[in-house]
């Protein structure tokens, strides 16, 4: 290879390289230099059609809302989606699966069940954070559509002032709730309407209604946190089992073919 194809093949091998560390078309969540998942969600605007800018109208800032809030939402499944490589321990989470392992065990008499749900979720953080992915893994339709449904609020407050005028209604306030929205693409928020939808089922025992289209699954939850708890408890269990295997080739360790003959000459 003479001297000028071995500069281009250079060159053209260091634009890959880079444009794989920092991807403009990718989601900001996914679009970091370690590869991670980002902790905090935000709305990629690289493709977006419409701008805003200090010349931007009442029709151009609208039509800015309108697509905004359809491509935060497609990204915001797909951060939800996205497992974190590194897990890390969650308090504020972990106390809402609690409230969820609570409110399941009043409405579906479960005690059994959500007492052992609530060991699972306790002791050392690795253990801790190991159980809480499960439980998350198998709630995530429920949180995910948690989430949306908290987000749908937000959307009617934001929709709610397209017919303000752009002094009424700035671009500074619109860039306001455009990060209060995409702070709401959280599990946290999915989690809290899991346990909402429980309350409200708590409380309207005697009186059964119609679900909407809408409304969390509340069905699906129980069901998910019963054999995810019988899961996570057959995990634990072969664990121990492990721990008392070893123990025992510790204290008996296997004969070997030396200490074989040594008996043989003994006897």
């Amino acid at each position: 290879m003479n001297r000028g194809k071995l500069v281009l093949a250079k060159t053209i091998t260091l634009i890959f390289l880079t444009g794989c560390v920092n991807n403009p078309m990718l989601p900001n969540y996914l679009n970091t230099p370690s590869g991670q998942k980002a902790l905090i969600f935000k709305t990629n605007p690289k493709t977006f059609i419409n701008e805003l800018n200090s010349k931007t109208d009442k029709v151009g800032r609208n039509s800015y809302i309108t697509e905004f809030i359809l491509k935060s939402d497609i990204q915001c499944r797909d951060y939800l989606s996205t497992p974190v490589s590194k897990p890390k321990e969650d308090i504020s989470q972990n106390q809402l699966y609690m409230n969820i392992f609570d409110t399941v065990s009043s409405v579906f008499g479960l005690g059994y069940i959500t007492n052992t749900a609530k060991t699972m979720l306790s002791g050392n953080s690795s253990t801790n954070l190991e159980n809480q992915e499960e439980y998350k893994k198998a709630l995530s339709p429920e949180i995910q559509r948690g989430v949306e449904i908290n987000r749908e609020r937000y959307v009617k407050k934001i929709k709610s002032k397209e017919r303000l005028s752009i002094k009424e209604y700035p671009i500074s306030q619109l860039q306001k709730d455009m990060l209060t929205y995409d702070k709401q693409c959280n599990e946290a928020y999915g989690l809290i309407e899991i346990n909402r939808a429980l309350k409200a089922m708590q409380q309207n025992l005697n009186r059964p209604q119609t679900p909407t289209r809408s409304a969390i699954n509340v069905e699906a939850v129980k069901n998910s946190v019963t054999e995810t708890t019988k899961k996570v408890q057959a995990k634990e269990k072969e664990k121990e089992k492990e721990k008392i295997n070893n123990s025992q080739k510790k204290s008996f360790p296997p004969i070997t073919a030396r200490d074989a003959n040594v008996t043989t000459k003994k006897l």
